[in-house]
């Protein structure tokens, strides 16, 4: 080990903290509704726009993010989403117009496109095949961790003030980067930018690494629209206070269920721990068919949030293994297509909710967990048997 390079555990601290640090900014905005509006005297079409207006440039730039650190080194990506991500929180806190917060939630995103996806492909870089399981289980339960505590956090500042909640922002990614820049020491990429695309398009001819995307893809998909209209279907019943309670269940219990994940992930083998990912999923919306309560709704929200983190614990370790000598844009790549899942979902299944209602939505996520279990067939054995490194 180099001078001023980290060990690998302080290594992973690093790592974890980072990676939390985007959920957790993406979804600060969710208690500070009213305050927002308040101050700006907004519509509250406007204060909604800001979740949608982070997560598209976060899923769209993730398209390229990750080849670049491929070309230009994982130390240099990150630390140009540190600074972006650092500089958009200043100016979210010291915005005095809605025009200036939408567009400083904007380069939100795409600083933090530049970071979770490369830390992805930082953990496949430097842990071997038999450590991979267990530091992706890492990884999922920090972004866990991030979508549970950002709105925790935020709706605490926001008893004193919100522009806290994103100075709090400003402070952490304002720390981090000279972390990075004086002990992060690993790939130093190998290319011009002029091979951005070849190693894009090497990505995609790999047949793994896309039905890897579909499933991803379809599981952010059908887990969103659930939570979406579950809250929605509660909102004659329930305050929206119990409803938080409820959703947050499952990102609750995903925070420990990942690391174990992650064992499994390592010692069974990755297309298993994903065939058990499924099939909690599977459970769980089976479940949702039969009960139909406020309290009855924790036993499959809990069961989700856990069949969740398993499928996404091993399906992040395949990533980074089917295409190694791309695994920046394999890693940016797979995260843009689960979020673009997620960013989907509410408008595409929007019919079904009103049409058939909440049952329509449980009754197509079936479909889909049945369809991503097919799919896990058709994934080559070689997945299970990747050379040691």
């Amino acid at each position: 080990m180099k001078k001023n390079e980290l060990s690998k555990k302080h290594l992973l601290i690093l790592l974890y903290f980072s990676v939390f640090l985007g959920p957790f900014g993406g979804n600060t905005v969710l208690p500070l509704i009213t305050p927002l509006k308040e101050f700006f005297n907004a519509d509250i079409s406007f204060i909604a726009a800001s979740i949608a207006i982070y997560i598209i440039p976060f899923a769209f730039f993730q398209l390229f993010s990750g080849a670049l650190s491929d070309i230009y080194g994982r130390k240099r990506t990150i630390l140009f989403g540190l600074f972006t991500f650092s500089l958009a929180s200043l100016l979210c806190a010291s915005s005095n117009s809605i025009g200036l917060f939408l567009g400083a939630r904007a380069l939100q995103g795409l600083g933090s496109a530049f970071i979770a996806p490369i830390i992805m492909a930082t953990l496949g870089d430097v842990f071997p095949y038999k450590e991979r399981g267990r530091v992706m289980g890492g990884y999922g339960a920090s972004t866990q961790a991030g979508i549970a505590f950002g709105p925790l956090v935020a709706g605490f500042l926001a008893i004193i003030d919100w522009r806290l909640v994103f100075l709090l922002l400003f402070l952490l990614s304002g720390l981090l980067s000279p972390i990075y820049f004086f002990y992060f020491d690993t790939s130093k990429g190998d290319g011009e930018l002029k091979n951005v695309l070849r190693k894009m398009g090497g990505v995609f001819k790999n047949k793994d690494f896309l039905l890897l995307c579909m499933i991803g893809f379809l599981v952010f998909f059908g887990v969103i629209a659930t939570m979406m209209f579950l809250a929605d279907t509660l909102t004659i019943s329930v305050s929206e206070a119990k409803i938080g309670i409820l959703l947050a269940t499952g990102g609750f219990f995903g925070i420990p269920t990942a690391p174990i994940a992650g064992y499994f992930t390592d010692s069974i083998g990755r297309k298993k721990t994903l065939l058990i990912g499924l099939i909690i999923l599977l459970t769980a919306f089976l479940i949702f068919m039969h009960v139909n309560t406020y309290m009855t709704f924790f036993i499959p929200v809990m069961i989700m949030g856990i069949g969740g983190a398993t499928v996404f614990t091993s399906l992040n370790t395949m990533v980074v293994e089917c295409v190694p000598e791309s695994r920046g844009a394999a890693s940016s790549i797979y995260n843009s297509f689960r979020f673009s899942g997620y960013g989907l979902a509410p408008v595409a299944t929007l019919p079904v909710y009103l049409v058939y209602g909440l049952n329509g939505i449980i009754l197509l996520c079936i479909c889909l967990v049945l369809t991503n279990i097919l799919i896990s067939t058709f994934l080559r054995y070689r997945l299970e048997d990747v050379t040691k490194e």
